[in-house]
Formats: C-alpha cells, sequence, structure tokens
C-alpha cells in the first residue's frame, strides 16, 4: 500500500499496511514528525514497511520515498527508534499543528496513537529527551530529500 495522502498519514493501521502486530505489547509502526518552519509545517510520516513521504503545508513535498533503499532503511530506522520512546510519550486522542519553533512526534500503535513535543531551542542546545529521534527523523528527511531533483 502506498500512502499518497496526508491524512491518510495519521489514519493508517499497521493492517492497512500488511503488518501482524502482537496483541499482548504496544508496538509502534509508525512515526510522524511535525515541524514548525517559520509559519509553515514540514510533516514527516514512517512506517515499519520503509514506507515514508515528506508533506509541506505550503504545498508539496516527497509522497512514496519509501520506494528508494536509503529512504526505507531511514524510515525503518526511525519507527525503531521510536519506539525506544513510547515510555516518554502519552497517549493521544487528537493531533494539533506544532505552534511556532515547536517540533511534534506522533507515535502510531497497534494500541493507539501517543504523542511527545518539544521547542526548537531545546533541540539546539541539546537538552531535549527527544534529540536523538529528532536526529534520527532529520536522518529520515534527508534521504527523501535527496529522492527529488534539484532544479535549476
Amino acid at each position: 500500500m502506498r500512502l499518497t495522502d496526508f491524512g491518510m498519514a495519521f489514519s493508517v493501521t499497521a493492517s492497512q499496511l500488511g503488518l501482524s502486530l502482537p496483541t499482548d505489547s504496544t508496538i509502534v509502526y509508525g512515526v510522524i514528525m511535525d515541524w514548525e518552519m517559520g509559519g509553515s509545517t514540514a510533516t514527516i510520516a514512517s512506517y515499519q514497511t520503509g514506507d515514508a513521504s515528506l508533506y509541506l503545508s505550503s504545498g508539496g513535498g516527497v509522497i512514496g520515498g519509501g520506494q528508494h533503499e536509503n529512504v526505507s532503511n531511514a524510515a525503518k530506522r526511525f519507527v525503531s527508534l521510536s519506539q525506544t520512546f513510547l515510555y516518554k510519550a502519552t497517549k493521544i486522542e487528537t493531533k494539533t499543528l506544532p505552534t511556532t519553533d515547536q517540533i511534534k512526534f506522533y507515535l502510531l500503535t497497534n494500541k493507539g496513537m501517543y504523542g511527545g513535543q518539544d521547542i526548537m531551542n531545546n533541540f539546539e542546545n541539546k537538552s531535549s529527551k527527544w534529540l536523538p529521534l529528532f536526529e534520527e527523523g532529520n536522518k529520515a528527511l534527508t534521504e527523501l530529500r535527496q529522492t527529488t531533483p534539484e532544479k535549476e
């Protein structure tokens, strides 16, 4: 299944991705990072399957980046690392856009959605408890951006 719709990024289920997850533990199968960037939002969505997409609120992005091996590998690492952040996250029912200089993480699990957030200053001064996940998300973002040819 290829994810092509921004709304689907948050609502896709493990079974829609073809994943069979155990029911006796909470497993992260997708992670979404929303990054407020000067009035617009960049959203990076990655899944256990290696599928990954970048959505820009200003329009555009990269959809279906997981067809590239480098993107797929980065997406899988991002999701795998997010499992270790589950204990820092809070179970949530709704999502909201990040405010100025804020970064939000949404962990999609077989037991619902979990969220966490911090402000950019804490990532810059390396005090954020979410820093390793942010850095891994940036690696996925870099790989996604490299799949798009530069325009001259």
